[in-house]
């Protein structure tokens, strides 16, 4: 769908918040072809395939886009249940970007992985959350939630990304549920610290590394691909809550069954002018 202009009608000038879900984007055949894509980049054009195509299949119905509040964007076609029969022949891991902190946002968000891969529980989830936000009073709220989780089988093991020793021991000696994984990303810091590798051999937590960068999806990102594939008025005031991306490995193989990404933002429609 071609880009809108600013004197358009609003497409969904109702809508409070909305949900993006891909499916299976291993089997996007124009992300096979960009071999070298960071994680932004792919997460972006992935939202707005998923919007576009979205659009294209309501494209008849405008007047009811009128009247949403709760907006939700299913790329159908590759939306793929794993089947229940072969549950154990795979292991799926959901890495949690954290916008936003209420209550419910690490719920909502394994959730929808649950939903949309038609399962009843995830191997291991990892949070990562904003720089700025990534203090012990935070880590412990969210813990919490993820520990739940656990206690109720959904989530099996827990893990975070770009913790230091300090903040990943205050969250060790204080969780019940320990973590077992703590992602490391070595553009910040080129070889893994010391004390970070000692204090993890000890309580037998692996050191993995990753590329995603702090802000997966800044306001700006999302925001423009609103204007771009609805209007400048749709894109108003939309703040990412989460952003999770999931992966399939089939266990025998160790190969990539599938990935997708889902994500949520909000925005207060009365702010927008």
């Amino acid at each position: 769908m071609a880009s809108m202009t600013v004197n358009q009608i609003p497409i969904i000038p109702k809508a409070e918040s909305i949900s993006v879900h891909t499916g299976n984007v291993v089997n996007w055949n124009r992300l096979k072809r960009k071999i070298v894509q960071g994680p932004t980049e792919e997460l972006t054009e992935c939202i707005s395939s998923t919007i576009g195509s979205w659009l294209a299949d309501h494209e008849d119905e405008k007047d009811t886009l009128q009247e949403i509040t709760q907006l939700t964007c299913l790329n159908s076609n590759f939306l793929e249940p794993l089947p229940a029969d072969e549950r154990d022949k795979f292991k799926v891991t959901a890495k949690i970007f954290l916008c936003d902190y209420g209550e419910d946002v690490i719920e909502d968000a394994v959730n929808s992985v649950l939903t949309d891969l038609g399962i009843g529980h995830i191997e291991t989830v990892l949070l990562a959350f904003a720089e700025k936000r990534r203090n012990l009073e935070t880590l412990q709220a969210s813990w919490l939630t993820l520990e739940r989780l656990h206690k109720c089988f959904k989530v099996f093991s827990l893990g975070v990304a770009d913790l230091n020793k300090t903040q990943l021991e205050g969250l060790y000696s204080w969780a019940e549920v320990k973590p077992s994984i703590n992602q490391v990303n070595l553009d910040s810091c080129c070889v893994m610290p010391p004390e970070l590798v000692e204090f993890a051999k000890e309580f037998d937590i692996q050191l993995l590394t990753h590329s995603d960068p702090h802000d997966i999806l800044t306001e700006a990102a999302f925001q423009g691909v609103m204007a771009d594939k609805m209007t400048s008025p749709d894109s108003a005031n939309w703040q990412p809550s989460w952003v999770v991306r999931y992966s399939v490995l089939i266990k025998c193989r160790g190969v990539i069954h599938a990935k997708g990404y889902i994500m949520k933002a909000q925005r207060d429609i009365k702010r927008r002018k």
